[in-house]
């Protein structure tokens, strides 16, 4: 799929989203998934195991701080 093609299936701007592939801009979590559908990609697939420990890991401890 060319760039055009894919910048017209999602509705992002052309120049959002070179500032994102060039590392100048985040992504939003909705062009994200949008980018995602237009690719057919699975989003849980970007999702790493230090991603899910770094959660667990402040989840705890926020539980932990509200019990005492």
């Amino acid at each position: 799929m060319s760039v055009a093609e894919l910048l017209r299936r999602t509705n992002i701007d052309k120049k959002r989203l070179w500032y994102v592939l060039n590392g100048q801009r985040e992504m939003r979590v909705d062009k994200f998934l949008k980018l995602c559908i237009a690719l057919r990609a699975n989003p849980r697939s970007f999702v790493t195991r230090e991603m899910v420990d770094d959660v667990a890991e402040a989840t705890a401890r926020s539980i932990n701080r509200s019990q005492h």
